[in-house]
């Protein structure tokens, strides 16, 4: 059923692009942000990134489109979660997708200097200046048997538990519970991981996930790695780095891809940034892709 869902999700969604691309709403773009809004039916604040499962098919139905040569991270340069400041009718959620490109040649878009600069500026022309602070980063070592993404089954992760890459299980959508439980391991891991690194508790805050895989993994898209990112901010919520991490406090998750380890464990590392109380992630994102292309011309004439 989990694959059916998807698949049309991914057909659903490459007809819209498609749509959008003969009416000249969209077009084909070579490095790119993705900005994902997700509305609920309800005006309750959500945690949007749990959306990123939904999220896939459909940039995979824009590759489809042929609107970018591929999603890796090549190309979809981070992937980027807010909530929708409007529900969703009933029993529907909404999403939005706004395509933002970005350069891919010197000075090359990097979100995380961007984005600091950003919200840098804002809390200078915030009316409290002094309640910005630097911001801080976690790291967080995943070993193999913990790492969960959207691609994996339950069977999949069963060949994992048993140290196989593959097996006569693989891939199969046999359901046999063992996702909580390598969930709950990994809340348990985190939470220790937490108490050895230093932290504050921001009221309100923006994080980039910068995701590091196992040496030799060449293509990979980071927002896969959201079911693992999303349990490691649940566990920070436990330890007290902030009062939760819904929209009214967690005012995006950016995801974006890290250099290799040299190792066979993956790495989250998160980069927190207090944000002013008008802050609004979309916007910021925005004017840093503006700020970049200005740089860039100004340095090609």
């Amino acid at each position: 059923m989990r694959a059916r869902r998807r698949a049309w999700v991914r057909d659903y969604a490459k007809n819209e692009w498609r749509n959008l691309k003969k009416t000249g709403e969209a077009w084909k773009v070579e490095r790119f942000i993705a900005l994902i809004g997700v509305g609920c039916p309800s005006q309750k604040n959500i945690f949007p990134a749990r959306a990123a499962e939904t999220i896939k098919p459909i940039i995979d139905g824009g590759s489809d489109a042929r609107l970018w040569d591929d999603d890796d991270s090549q190309h979809r340069h981070s992937t980027v979660y807010i909530q929708l400041p409007t529900p969703a009718p009933a029993n529907h959620y909404r999403l939005s997708v706004l395509i933002i490109p970005v350069p891919e040649s010197m000075p090359k878009y990097q979100i995380t200097s961007r984005l600091a600069s950003n919200i840098d500026q804002h809390w200078r022309n915030n009316p409290n200046p002094s309640a910005w602070h630097d911001g801080y980063s976690v790291s967080f070592t995943i070993p193999d048997k913990q790492w969960i993404t959207s691609n994996y089954t339950d069977s999949d992760l069963i060949a994992r538990q048993n140290g196989e890459r593959k097996s006569a299980t693989w891939g199969r959508g046999g359901s046999f519970g063992i996702r909580e439980r390598v969930r709950a391991q990994l809340i348990e891991l985190a939470f220790q991981q937490w108490k050895r690194q230093a932290y504050r508790p921001y009221e309100r805050f923006a994080i980039i996930a910068g995701i590091a895989y196992p040496y030799g993994v060449k293509t990979a898209d980071p927002d896969n790695a959201a079911e693992t990112v999303n349990t490691i901010l649940h566990s920070g919520t436990r330890i007290g780095a902030w009062p939760d991490v819904n929209s009214q406090h967690c005012r995006g998750v950016a995801f974006v891809r890290l250099p290799n380890l040299m190792t066979g464990n993956h790495m989250v590392r998160l980069f927190v940034f207090p944000v002013p109380e008008n802050f609004q992630m979309a916007q910021s994102i925005a004017e840093s892709s503006i700020d970049a292309w200005g740089e860039h011309d100004r340095r090609m004439r």
